[in-house]
């Protein structure tokens, strides 16, 4: 399995699909709170989203994907009263899904509106290096192709509401989620990251074997065997890439995967410290308190309860 894959799958993330909303000018969104990774993919028309001052003009065809607790607002126009999510969704109860028909009459838009959630999101690699804000317009190149088409599809899934209807929606979300990943790494060649470094033809090698495997004894040597390169120039380049040294990097996804395993799974404390290689239980408790903060058991207790 693909970094990438695994990160998304063993996070627990769950696509929620809200709704496909049909606006007529004019027309504006409040989000007060976001507790989840949020995202608009416009179908036709076109908006202004804005959060905390920062502007951005939405056409046909583009997505746009936000960081957890990022308030904003999403009108046709500046000036348009900005309406709370209770109020806009009053005609389908407060219920997500389906068609939600909400403005003044004006020009038309539409606009899928959905979040994605996630059990474990402590020391996850890919919401730790996810920028704020992830804006992949319709109109940039070979996106526009494979973008146009999966947006319509949505629409008619959302249109239709017959059985399943949320499955697929949600299923051509985690599509878009992909390729708009790929699309910003692509566009931004020189930013470096945990999203450029699994790309990476010999650091993806890497980060994999240590992913497939985070019970291994690993050292930097023979990971830099696994990328075919030399011990230094792979600490470094990985360092520079990633942020932090290849072993730093090994213990923060073991203490992921530790806190995966804690919250979903049945295993007690012990089969779960040697599953992510560390040779006696008191030496993982060690580890996790210090990223943690609490024990491993305090943290099982805590997260079950909430």
């Amino acid at each position: 399995m693909d970094v990438l894959t695994e990160v998304l799958r063993g996070g627990g993330s769950r696509t929620v699909i809200h709704g496909r909303l049909e606006l007529t000018a004019p027309w504006g969104i409040r989000v007060d709170d976001t507790r989840s990774l949020s995202f608009y993919a416009v179908v036709r028309g076109a908006g202004v989203l804005d959060i905390g001052g920062t502007q951005l003009l939405l056409g046909a065809g583009d997505l746009v994907f936000l960081q957890r607790g990022l308030a904003h607002t999403l009108k046709d126009r500046g000036r348009s009263r900005a309406a709370s999510l209770e109020e806009v969704f009053a005609s389908r109860r407060g219920r997500c899904g389906g068609i939600v028909e909400y403005g003044g009459g004006g020009s038309p838009t539409t606009i899928i509106m959905g979040g994605f959630e996630f059990d474990t999101t402590a020391l996850n690699p890919l919401m730790e290096n996810l920028p704020g804000i992830l804006h992949v317009p319709g109109d940039q190149g070979n996106v526009v192709r494979w973008l146009e088409s999966t947006l319509q599809l949505m629409a008619f899934e959302m249109h239709s509401e017959e059985p399943g209807y949320e499955l697929v929606a949600s299923r051509l979300a985690d599509v878009l989620f992909v390729h708009a990943l790929r699309s910003h790494v692509k566009t931004n060649p020189c930013q470096v990251g945990w999203l450029r470094a699994i790309a990476d033809g010999q650091l993806g090698v890497a980060i994999q074997r240590m992913h497939e495997a985070p019970g291994e004894p690993w050292t930097v040597e023979r990971l830099a065997r696994a990328a075919s390169m030399s011990r230094a120039a792979f600490a470094a380049r990985f360092t520079s890439q990633v942020g932090m040294a290849p072993l730093a990097y090994l213990t923060r996804w073991r203490m992921h995967r530790a806190a995966e395993l804690l919250v979903k799974g049945a295993s007690n404390v012990g089969v779960i410290s040697a599953s992510v290689g560390y040779a006696t239980e008191s030496a993982f408790t060690k580890v996790f308190k210090r990223h943690f903060g609490e024990t491993p058991s305090a943290y099982r207790r805590r997260q079950r309860e909430g």
